[in-house]
């Protein structure tokens, strides 16, 4: 586009860089201008001169995200010339560019897992841990690329990578990633039996990968290796499929979406949507407002049993059998109530079930504080059998809570395409 310009970005020099824009202050500007265009940036990211390219991202950032002609970005060109020590400048510069989608919306991070460079790979991660969310046009992720090339060391590292973050939802993240499908409807594991590539399969079954994930064609992987018997290695691939579970496509048939819409609504089921509904409606504010006040309400009720009116003691309460009644009653039922809202605003999750486990000893302590000073052996009885039943209730809903939330998520590839667009992985 611009001859003495392009020589600079050739040559790496940038004295020459900065007569050109004394000459003409908008020089670099005009390469805004087109969609699709060779930049100095380009220009110098394929001659390998780091510091020209440097400097032409510090006066027009925006250069390095443009494409030229053959989809391709400058971090790309460094890529394609294995200029790999500019490549980590330009991540140090900008982290986000290792998500800069090129031709066929191969990102960095597919490019050095298909080439089997390690260092950039576990760079890419470590500065952009969300890239390894990015897809390609066909919808393969980089496991998809690293099974797709044999490069196993490389899956070895981005196994490794999703099982030790600790980021926010990473638990998910790990699952998502694993089960993501491309335009065929493969998982890596599909993809790693049609490749013959049993060292793959072995490392995948050990992962949370589904192992009974069906594409497009209603296979699982068993039913793929079993059509390619044929090939070398498919007899050690079938062994592991099995011992570890492995089933046929034909044995799992769900009832289809549409089916199961029309079907009248359960009773449990009707408990877990009024129950989800409430939660959603409430938020994080009022949420955690509601906390400490429950939270002050159980304190309060458990301290009443431990200076309960008129001094406490057996023959203090069965003196007052009446009035011990009526004391009995509403400090067990806000007691419980509180619990029971603890309980409902908590997070959903892991850390739900760390905080039953303290919240059920203290309804423990409860219990047999109520115990001391009751005064009858009916008031024992009944103390003891109220906390029991609220337990038992408690697992009931939780069993209907997961059971629906099975029910979601086994249907929800149904819409997993339309999920690719709205929140899935980046395009």
């Amino acid at each position: 586009m611009n001859d003495p310009l392009n020589a600079a970005a050739q040559m790496g020099d940038i004295d020459l860089l900065f007569k050109l824009i004394q000459i003409d202050p908008y020089i670099l500007e005009r390469y805004n201008l087109i969609p699709f265009v060779d930049t100095p940036l380009h220009i110098a990211a394929a001659s390998g001169h780091t510091s020209f390219a440097t400097e032409i991202m510090r006066l027009k950032p925006s250069f390095a995200w443009k494409l030229n002609e053959y989809g391709l970005s400058p971090i790309h060109l460094a890529l394609q010339n294995k200029y790999h020590r500019m490549v980590c400048r330009f991540v140090d510069i900008n982290k986000d560019l290792v998500r800069v989608k090129g031709r066929e919306g191969l990102t960095p991070l597919h490019i050095a897992t298909q080439t089997g460079n390690f260092d950039l790979v576990v760079k890419f991660l470590f500065v952009c841990p969300g890239c390894i969310e990015d897809v390609t046009v066909r919808s393969e992720t980089a496991l998809h690329i690293a099974v797709k090339y044999k490069q196993f060391h490389v899956l070895e590292i981005l196994l490794g990578w999703l099982r030790r973050t600790c980021h926010r939802r990473s638990h998910h993240k790990e699952k998502r990633v694993l089960n993501w499908e491309d335009e065929a409807g493969n998982t890596i594991l599909h993809m790693s039996v049609l490749n013959s590539f049993p060292q793959a399969v072995g490392l995948l079954i050990d992962s949370n990968i589904d192992i009974n994930a069906k594409n497009l064609d209603e296979q699982t992987a068993l039913d793929i290796v079993e059509q390619i018997q044929s090939q070398v290695y498919s007899a050690e691939m079938k062994d592991m499929l099995i011992k570890a579970g492995a089933l046929h496509g034909f044995s799992l048939a769900p009832t289809p979406l549409h089916e199961e819409l029309q079907s009248k609504i359960t009773f449990n089921e009707r408990i877990a949507i009024c129950v989800t509904r409430l939660r959603r409606r409430i938020s994080s504010d009022t949420r955690n407002a509601l906390l400490v006040v429950a939270i002050l309400f159980a304190t309060s009720a458990y301290e009443a049993t431990l200076n309960p009116p008129a001094g406490g003691g057996k023959l203090v309460m069965m003196k007052m059998h009446t009035y011990f009644l009526g004391f009995w009653s509403l400090n067990t039922f806000s007691f419980y109530v509180s619990i029971l809202m603890m309980c409902l605003l908590m997070p959903r999750g892991r850390i739900s079930v760390i905080v039953t486990c303290p919240l059920a000893l203290f309804c423990g302590c409860y219990m047999f504080s109520m115990l001391v000073i009751a005064p009858s052996y009916t008031f024992g009885i009944v103390t003891v059998a109220i906390p029991c039943i609220l337990v038992a209730v408690y697992f009931w809903g939780a069993m209907i809570y997961i059971t629906l939330a099975q029910k979601v998520r086994m249907y929800g590839r149904e819409w997993e395409d339309v999920s690719k667009f709205s929140e899935g992985n980046k395009w």
